[in-house]
């Protein structure tokens, strides 16, 4: 899988204190291997999936990651279960706390990220973030499955016919056992 030799692999962990006192700006790619729970919800991986962050402290006095990852992948198609190319962007804008409590006191427009002890891990944080923007159903834009193979209702049964009731096994039952 060719990588793009202009961009550095992004660190797994950092420390996102630091990194916001210096209003760091990070650009670089994600190593495959460390993105176990992607490379298992897709088929596969195109190319590189890149990522810019970028660490600030907002108004308010909030340590902040803004920033987007983006890549593509395969993903089985749910009409004919052959593969189906998605490009993704996820832009995200993270608040960073440290407890559940700081969290739940941040702005709407931050999603609380929780850096556990010194070390925030990036990598995992990103993969969350391009899995909750896949598509719940991937499927082709084009016709990939004719719409005359699906069907409605009953295939079998003519619009005049007249359909056995699925209750007169039991109408006969009820009636050899001489019980009225």
């Amino acid at each position: 899988m060719p990588t793009d030799p202009s961009k550095p692999v992004l660190p797994k962990c950092v420390d996102a204190r630091k990194l916001v006192q210096r209003e760091q700006c990070l650009d670089g790619i994600l190593p495959l291997a460390s993105l176990e729970r992607l490379s298992s919800a897709v088929e596969s991986v195109d190319g590189a999936i890149s990522a810019e962050l970028r660490f600030r402290r907002d108004l308010q006095g909030h340590l902040t990651v803004r920033g987007k990852v983006t890549g593509t992948v395969e993903l089985l198609c749910q009409r004919c279960l052959y593969p189906v190319r998605e490009q993704f962007e996820a832009p995200f804008c993270w608040g960073i706390v440290w407890s559940e409590a700081q969290g739940k006191s941040l702005p709407k427009d931050l999603d609380p990220v929780i850096q556990g002890g010194d070390a925030l891990n990036l990598h995992q944080i990103l993969e969350d973030e391009i899995l909750l923007n896949l598509p719940i159903v991937a499927y082709h834009q084009e016709e990939c499955v004719s719409k005359r193979r699906f069907h409605f209702g009953e295939s079998g049964v003519e619009g005049g016919g007249q359909q056995e009731n699925p209750f007169k096994v039991l109408e006969r039952l009820k009636g050899s056992s001489g019980k009225s």
